[in-house]
């Protein structure tokens, strides 16, 4: 198979392949993961009253899920080091299955927190692993397998708020049990995926030579990922909140919730056609670009709504353009990825954990002006990598 291919050097490559069935498996575990984590922002004020804390406190789900995905990045870079890609997938798989049950019968606030903690495991060990393993497929198709992989998070996430409709908010511990199930069920998938071990790999040692020409490159594409995670993660986790505080039903903020992911979904499906006509550069920038004016239209109680599914569809090429970007920039920094896709998740800690301080001080009022400060940041961070120049590996 193409993975167990030799390099120029002798060395063992590490080009990782799907089988279409294994890749099927890997969109819908974006699917998976994209409606767990989207069921927190329109369930916090669901979690305030059954645990019985203040909303901000309430909140703080959604802080220690990304805390849970930070260490799960850590097992996961682990994991691809030492065994295939398959088991890496499962194995995260499994750990979601868990916290999910758990979260699922928990009665008390610390317990729940705890199994939240668990569902961030799984959920970062299964979002660095997908990420990582098909940002190694062959580069011919590359764009479009990341694409379409990741907008199965956005569809995901756009099924969890509606199935929080359906099945009505106090009954999310049916909707926990149900992606426990659906976690475990594809985890029977990933035979299809061909992942060698990244131990030992030629080129790594090529680009850790080149280390100093790769550090400024990649401490600036870490804090860009930063501020792109803080922007996504503060805007799906709080809009809720901030259409119910203006007046709207709960109903009607959980399907704009939907409409958010649903342009992410429709974004990203797109993503490989948009960049076909403009660089990943400009996708980044003109995303960023976008999202500040919607934004300042999100801050109008009437515009809200309408502005925040359209924020969702500018941010969706973000994410894939920006790890087409580094790739080229550095060619086989299988390293680099995992510490990226690692720290990246500190944006799911400092974007709700700020929106909570700013709630909490100035009311859900500030909650566009807060997205729209780390999109700013973004913007100006991910411009500033226009200065670097491809590293190229002999």
């Amino acid at each position: 198979m193409e993975g167990s291919r030799s390099t120029p050097h002798g060395a063992p490559s590490t080009q990782v392949t799907f089988q279409p069935v294994a890749f099927a498996g890997a969109t819908t575990s974006f699917v998976l993961f994209g409606a767990m984590t989207s069921l927190f922002g329109p369930l916090l004020i669901n979690f305030s009253h059954r645990f019985d804390v203040s909303l901000p406190t309430a909140g703080a789900v959604i802080s220690v899920n990304f805390v849970g995905s930070f260490f799960g990045v850590l097992l996961g870079w682990f994991g691809v080091k030492r065994v295939s890609g398959s088991w890496v997938l499962s194995g995260s798989l499994w750990l979601l299955a868990a916290g999910a049950t758990g979260a699922a019968f928990s009665h008390h606030w610390p317990t729940f927190l705890t199994c939240v903690f668990g569902i961030g495991l799984g959920f970062g060990g299964l979002d660095f692993s997908l990420n990582t393993l098909l940002a190694r497929t062959a580069l011919e198709g590359r764009v479009f397998r990341l694409s379409v992989a990741n907008a199965g998070f956005g569809v995901g996430a756009v099924i969890g708020p509606v199935l929080i409709v359906v099945v009505h908010p106090t009954n999310f511990p049916i909707l926990l049990g149900g992606i426990a199930v659906g976690a475990v069920l594809l985890s029977t998938l990933n035979c299809g995926v061909d992942a060698p071990v990244l131990r030992g790999h030629q080129h790594q040692r090529e680009v850790n030579a080149l280390a100093s020409r790769r550090r400024p490159i990649l401490i600036t594409f870490i804090a860009a990922y930063i501020f792109y995670i803080a922007v996504e993660s503060s805007s799906s986790g709080w809009l809720a909140a901030q259409l119910h505080g203006v007046g709207y039903s709960g109903s009607t903020a959980t399907i704009v919730t939907a409409g958010f992911w649903a342009g992410l979904a429709v974004g990203r499906v797109v993503g490989a056609p948009l960049h076909s006509r403009w660089s990943d550069k400009i996708l980044v920038l003109g995303g960023l670009a976008l999202a500040l004016v919607l934004c300042g239209c999100a801050s109008s109680s009437a515009l809200a709504p309408y502005a925040y599914p359209v924020l969702g569809l500018v941010l969706a090429s973000i994410f894939p353009m920006g790890l087409i970007w580094y790739t080229v920039l550095c060619p086989h920094d299988n390293d680099g990825l995992a510490l990226m896709i690692l720290f990246m998740m500190a944006g799911g800690v400092i974007g709700p954990g700020v929106e909570s301080l700013m709630v909490s001080a100035f009311s859900v009022h500030v909650v566009p002006l807060v997205i729209a400060a780390f999109a700013l940041a973004d913007m100006a961070i991910f411009a500033s990598a226009l200065r670097f120049r491809p590293l190229f590996i002999s």
